[in-house]
C-alpha cells in the first residue's frame, strides 16, 4: 500500500526547493499569503518548504520527534495551496507533494503517541474505538427519491452529520425538485479521508477495503459526492491503496445542480435581489479543480449577484477547519476570521460555500447575530427554486 512520501521522495523534493517561500503566496499584484500558518508568521520555517525540510530532518534522524513538532505538523490546514503554487519541486522527475511529506510527519506522530490535545485527540480516540471518524448519524434518503436501480448513487456517509440537518434537508428537497431518482451509498461510515490526513493509517486500509467491496458492484454508476474531501480522497488516493481499484464516474453535487439548471430540470424563482460571495473550498477547488460549477449555479439564480473575494478560485484562502495542532494558539479560528473579514469587504449579504466543513467552520466563529449569513450552496438554491 503506497500512501505518502518516502525518505528518498522527500530528499528529491528538498534538493530542488529554492527556499523562496513562493509556495505561500498568491499571484501579483495582490501577492497575499495563501498559507494560513504563514499568514501569521511570514518566515520560510512556516512555509510549505519549511515543513518539507522539517520532514527531511526527522526522516534522516537529525532531530528527535517531540510533542512540539507533532503540534507543528498538525497546524497545517492541508489546504494544498503550497503544492498548487510551487512550480519548482513538481517539475522534478521524482517530485513529491509537500502535503504528503506533512502527512508522513503526522503518521510518525501517531505511531509515537504524540497526538495534539483537543479535536485531534478526540478524533484519535474515536478512531481507536470505532475504526472510523464516527460522525455519521444514519442519514437516509427518503423512498420517494431513492431507487436502488438508479444510475446515480449519492455518496453520503459522515458528510451528513447531526450538525448539518439544514444541508441534508435542502439536499433532499433539491433531489425531489430535480425529479431523477438516485441510489444511496452507505447511510453510515467514513471514506477514510480524515484518517489519512491525520496519520491514522493502521485503521485506514481495512476501512478503505470495506468501502471498495461495497462500491465495486456499483462502479458502472455515477457517484455524486456532497463532501469534496470524500470525493478527492476516493478519486485520488484509493488507487494508491487498492491494487484492484478501477476509476469510478464521479461528480460533485454542485456539478449536478449546474447540469439540472442547464437541462431545465431546476428553475429559479423570483425571490428578490441579494449579493453573495462564494468561498472556494480547498478540496473542491485546488483538490478537484472544480471552480466553475458552483459559480454557474449562482448565475442561474434570479436576483443573485456574485461578488468575488480577492482570494478566489485556485488562490482561495482556507477556512482553517483542519488546522488542529496547538503550536499556534487559535490558528483555526483566526484563519476563519481572516476569511470572514475578506468576505465583509465585498459588501455581500451572504457567504456561501460548497463544503460542509467550511460552513461549520465559518458559523463557529461568526457572531451569533450573523450566523444566518453563512449558508451552504444547497440551502441557497433550495430557498430560491
Amino acid at each position: 500500500m503506497k500512501l505518502a512520501a518516502t525518505l528518498e521522495d522527500v530528499k528529491a523534493a528538498s534538493s530542488t526547493c529554492l527556499r523562496c517561500s513562493w509556495c505561500a503566496y498568491g499571484p501579483w499584484p495582490e501577492n497575499l499569503p495563501l498559507c494560513p500558518i504563514y499568514s501569521r508568521f511570514p518566515s520560510f520555517t512556516f512555509s510549505g518548504g519549511g515543513f518539507l525540510f522539517l520532514a527531511l530532518a526527522l526522516l534522516e534522524g537529525k532531530i528527535e520527534f517531540s510533542q512540539s513538532i507533532a503540534d507543528f505538523a498538525f497546524s497545517c490546514s492541508s489546504c494544498n495551496a503550497c503544492d498548487t503554487k510551487c512550480n519548482v519541486i513538481h517539475s522534478h522527475k521524482s517530485h513529491v507533494y509537500i502535503l504528503d511529506a506533512i502527512r508522513v510527519m503526522r503518521r510518525e506522530a501517531v505511531k509515537r503517541g504524540f497526538i495534539p490535545d483537543g479535536v485531534a485527540r478526540k478524533i484519535y480516540d474515536e478512531v481507536k474505538k470505532t475504526g472510523d471518524y464516527g460522525r455519521a448519524n444514519g442519514f437516509k434518503l427518503p423512498d420517494k427519491i431513492r431507487s436502488d436501480n438508479a444510475n446515480t448513487v449519492f455518496f453520503t456517509e459522515c458528510a451528513h452529520s447531526k450538525s448539518r440537518k439544514g444541508i441534508a434537508e435542502a439536499t433532499i428537497n433539491l433531489l425531489e425538485k430535480i425529479g431523477s431518482p438516485v441510489g444511496q451509498f452507505a447511510e453510515k461510515g467514513c471514506c477514510g479521508s480524515t484518517l489519512y490526513d491525520f496519520g491514522f493509517w493502521d485503521e485506514l486500509e481495512p476501512l478503505v477495503k470495506a468501502n471498495w467491496a461495497k462500491m465495486k458492484p456499483m462502479k458502472g454508476k455515477k457517484f455524486v459526492f456532497f463532501d469534496p474531501h470524500c470525493q478527492e480522497f476516493i478519486v485520488k488516493r484509493y488507487p494508491e491503496i487498492l491494487p484492484d481499484f478501477s476509476p469510478i464516474k464521479n461528480q460533485h453535487f454542485s456539478q449536478l445542480l449546474a447540469d439540472a439548471f442547464k437541462g431545465g430540470r431546476l428553475k429559479s424563482k423570483n425571490s428578490g435581489k441579494i449579493k453573495v460571495s462564494y468561498h472556494d473550498p480547498c478540496y473542491l477547488g485546488r483538490g478537484l479543480g472544480i471552480f466553475d460549477a458552483p459559480r454557474e449555479v449562482v448565475g442561474a439564480l434570479k436576483g443573485v449577484e456574485l461578488v468575488e473575494m480577492v482570494r478566489n478560485r485556485e488562490n482561495s484562502f482556507c477556512c482553517g477547519a483542519r488546522t488542529l495542532g496547538d503550536y499556534v494558539p487559535n490558528l483555526s479560528e483566526d484563519t476563519a476570521r481572516e476569511r470572514i473579514k475578506e468576505f465583509e469587504v465585498t459588501g455581500a449579504d451572504l457567504l456561501i460555500t460548497a463544503c460542509p466543513y467550511c460552513k461549520d467552520q465559518f458559523q463557529r466563529v461568526m457572531p451569533a447575530k450573523d450566523k444566518t449569513r453563512v449558508k451552504d450552496m444547497t440551502e441557497l438554491v433550495d430557498e430560491r427554486t
